[in-house]
């Protein structure tokens, strides 16, 4: 399993600026070499190693808070989709930009599916399969990413719940989407 350099970079830059050697005991060895090293956004990398740091992260800066980990995930949603992933954005269609998520996907993770779908005028629903059940940090970056996504798609007052949860037991995770257009 391995994740895209794009996605990496942003938990190495937070690592680095919170001093790699603060994070000792959540961290490999590796991991300590992999932050240290230049981190290219088209190459791939361990997905252990992600895991490891964003977790370290939430343990350390936002000390667990999920409400947190959405707001980092909307804001380099807002960093990323206003650069190399700009066009996944379609002015004025907050479906069809979530949409757009069901091929994107793969360019960040070599491992999992997302299925997005048309739940009716202003509503959408995304389902996370096959990808890492118990893992909840990752599941609320997305949150928070979706949530900026509708809204740079010109979505006002995006809401984003919950409608499963891998980590709680259920077999996939799943966003019920809504906005006013």
């Amino acid at each position: 399993m391995r994740v895209k350099g794009s996605m990496l970079m942003f938990v190495v830059k937070a690592i680095r600026g919170g001093g790699i050697e603060n994070f000792e005991g959540l961290l490999t060895d590796e991991d300590r070499k992999l932050a240290a090293q230049k981190i290219l956004p088209i190459s791939w990398y361990p997905f252990e190693s992600y895991k490891r740091f964003l977790d370290a992260l939430v343990a350390l800066v936002a000390r667990g808070d999920m409400n947190v980990v959405r707001q980092w995930g909307r804001d380099y949603g807002s960093t990323i989709l206003d650069s190399i992933y700009r066009s996944t954005i379609v002015a004025g269609s907050p479906y069809r930009s979530l949409k757009s998520y069901e091929l994107r996907f793969a360019s960040f993770y070599d491992f999992g599916v997302v299925e997005v779908t048309d739940t009716g005028p202003g509503t959408a629903e995304v389902v996370l399969r096959d990808f890492d059940p118990e893992w909840e940090a990752i599941y609320q970056l997305i949150y928070g990413w979706f949530e900026r996504t509708a809204e740079l798609a010109g979505a006002r007052n995006p809401r984003v719940v919950f409608t499963s949860r891998s980590w709680t037991g259920d077999p996939y995770t799943g966003y019920g989407i809504s906005w006013q257009a």
